[in-house]
């Protein structure tokens, strides 16, 4: 079988779905399958995890000359500017990256159509990418995608920002939409990385399929640091040195920081741009975060009780009121000193947050994870499970 795997691109710093789309893709590897991911020049498709890809373009943010965009986002990201504005749905998330730009739209389109035929794809995976699942729908194909509870429809959207796509579709002749997240409903299977515990939607088409990646051995080490990582935007980088600096001084644990620009050390405090995770949150007593798909995943992975700090976005509120909601750690309102140390004494100190997130682990490793997807993509592309839509 021919998969093409296609990520969602943002000229900004949007890990999420190059990762997830990379995991899906090895995974198809590895069962034998031949594998075609769709990259971009936009800073998250580094190192493509199988040799065969396809360029496709970047959307310029709000649809601007990207001459402009290049230049003024990054420094909006790293004053913390983007972070100020608050995100209402995921409609809005792909309006302001420029994905629901009929420029964009088209271009994007008239690529994947060509590599489709000439690749000879069986079955199209996408990790949030509207073109790919315009493609494949506009040619016959299966298709097959990520989902969430918040790119629901119901949850929250923003039709007057799709015109750009709903021209498309009408040129293209196909059904026409009022929102550009009722394209989600065109996949043959929505495949959602999380459990019902946390994200509860309903669909004969759902499947629920916990983490993308083996969950961890846990390890019987102490306890013994905080980590932090807050993303990109969501808070002005000298706010967040300044602030944990403060709230982590006297509190007689290392404490590390990534997403920083460089590295250097104040006290117990360190910062750099990345660390690797999966040395730190074995130890971690709390793992602070922005509330992103993956952080919270990964806190799960290794329960490390959580403190989310989301800022204004949609996603980012909602996993953390789940997050919260199921016991596995909390929401924190505000961004300072005090309330930051608190919070983090909290969920270290009261073993229910441990538990909790113990309990939700066990669940998202039962859910099957990317091989899963494997095995329910081939049933229906070889005619043996008929999609339920």
């Amino acid at each position: 079988m021919n998969v093409l795997v296609v990520p969602m691109f943002a000229l900004s710093r949007m890990g999420g779905p190059s990762s997830r789309a990379q995991a899906v893709a090895t995974a198809f590897e590895h069962a034998g399958h031949r594998v075609v991911l769709g990259v971009a020049d936009d800073g998250n498709c580094v190192n493509p995890c199988v040799s065969d890809t396809l360029r496709l373009p970047v959307p310029s943010p709000l649809g601007l000359p990207m001459a402009i965009a290049s230049r003024t986002f990054p420094i909006a990201e790293k004053l913390g500017i983007s972070g100020s504005k608050p995100v209402h749905s995921f409609e809005e998330v792909l309006w302001l990256t420029g994905a629901l730009a009929y420029e964009y739209e088209r271009a994007s389109v008239s690529a994947l159509c060509s590599a489709i035929e000439e690749q000879a794809i069986d079955a199209v995976y996408s990790e949030y990418s509207l073109p790919a699942i315009i493609t494949a729908k506009a040619l016959g194909i299966p298709v097959f995608g990520s989902f969430s509870y918040t790119t629901q429809v119901s949850y929250a959207s923003d039709p007057g920002k799709a015109k750009g796509l709903r021209k498309l579709l009408d040129e293209l002749g196909l059904p026409q939409v009022e929102s550009s997240l009722e394209l989600f409903g065109w996949l043959d299977r929505l495949f959602v990385p999380s459990c019902r515990e946390l994200e509860p939607i309903e669909g004969d088409a759902v499947e629920f399929v916990g983490f993308l990646r083996d969950s961890p051995e846990l390890s019987e080490e102490q306890r013994d640091c905080v980590v932090v990582y807050l993303g990109a935007g969501s808070v002005p980088q000298s706010l967040i040195e300044s602030t944990v600096t403060a709230a982590f001084a006297d509190c007689g644990n290392d404490v590390f920081v990534a997403g920083c620009e460089s590295e250097h050390r104040e006290g117990n405090v360190h910062f750099a741009p990345r660390f690797d995770f999966s040395q730190l949150l074995p130890r971690a007593r709390c793992f602070v975060h922005h509330g992103g798909q993956n952080s919270t995943m990964d806190a799960l992975a290794y329960a490390a009780p959580q403190v989310i700090v989301p800022g204004r976005v949609f996603e980012r509120l909602y996993n953390a009121e789940s997050i919260e909601r199921v016991g596995a750690g909390v929401k924190l309102e505000s961004f300072e000193p005090k309330a930051l140390a608190d919070a983090c004494r909290s969920v270290s100190d009261d073993t229910s947050f441990a538990e909790a997130s113990l309990a939700i682990r066990e669940s998202l490793a039962e859910a099957g994870g990317v091989a899963q997807i494997v095995r329910v993509v081939e049933s229906i592309v070889s005619g043996t499970g008929a999609p339920q839509i």
